[in-house]
């Protein structure tokens, strides 16, 4: 009797509840791996971005250089202008009455030349084109060299480069030529190649300024051949 009242009064076991498993969750999707058609794009849009950039920056150099042989020729005709019409001050006694009236209106026209030539250089504005088409390669210069880093690229960020891209070229109000275009796209192994965009650039630079002085000079020429073939 005395070991069954023990076990009656004998206290029960405590049931102690675990807490309850947490529940699984999934971690943030991260960013997208790049392939390799994204790859190829980056690819494309690095080297577009090298050509634009030898482009413009041959654009920036032929530019300047047109700006310096327009202020050579603008400064030659000017000493010519002024020489021609001091011919007749000093020489006056010693010029026929002809050759003073040919030379005074030589002179003349000359001057109107002068003033329409002016006109011409100030409104290419070479200097000021040269100088964004510089600062345009530069940008993408940097931008280029920052992707060549970042590189592989996912495809958010290829379409924030293009984007960046396409933001430099807007901000440029000039574009290069296709003389530029095509000295940029010159092998440097390619001897005939660069010899040809070498050449067409040197026509781009000094070719109208050389057609213009042999016009120039072609004109008066055969004006003054007529005059002595009607004096004859």
């Amino acid at each position: 009797m005395q070991d069954t009242a023990q076990l009656q009064h004998k206290p029960k076991p405590q049931v102690v509840s675990l807490p309850a498993r947490p529940e699984r969750v999934a971690a943030p999707p991260g960013p997208a791996k790049p392939d390799g058609q994204t790859r190829g794009s980056a690819e494309r849009l690095l080297k577009a971005m090298r050509l634009v950039k030898r482009a413009r920056f041959n654009a920036h150099e032929r530019l300047e250089s047109k700006h310096v042989m327009s202020v050579a020729a603008f400064t030659f005709a000017t000493v010519f202008e002024i020489s021609l019409s001091l011919l007749p001050v000093v020489y006056g006694a010693n010029i026929a009455p002809d050759v003073r009236s040919f030379i005074d209106y030589a002179a003349i026209v000359t001057g109107l030349f002068l003033f329409g030539f002016g006109l011409v250089v100030g409104l290419a504005n070479y200097q000021t084109r040269a100088v964004f088409l510089q600062r345009c390669a530069m940008d993408l210069a940097n931008l280029g060299r920052e992707m060549e880093i970042a590189m592989p690229l996912t495809v958010a960020e290829l379409q924030d480069y293009r984007r960046r891209y396409h933001e430099i070229e807007a901000r440029c109000p000039f574009n290069h030529s296709a003389v530029d275009l095509e000295l940029a796209q010159a092998h440097r192994n390619d001897k005939r190649a660069v010899r040809k965009a070498k050449f067409g650039e040197a026509m781009d630079i000094y070719g109208p300024y050389v057609l213009a002085a042999l016009a120039y000079l072609s004109l008066w020429a055969t004006f003054w051949l007529m005059l002595n073939a009607t004096g004859r």
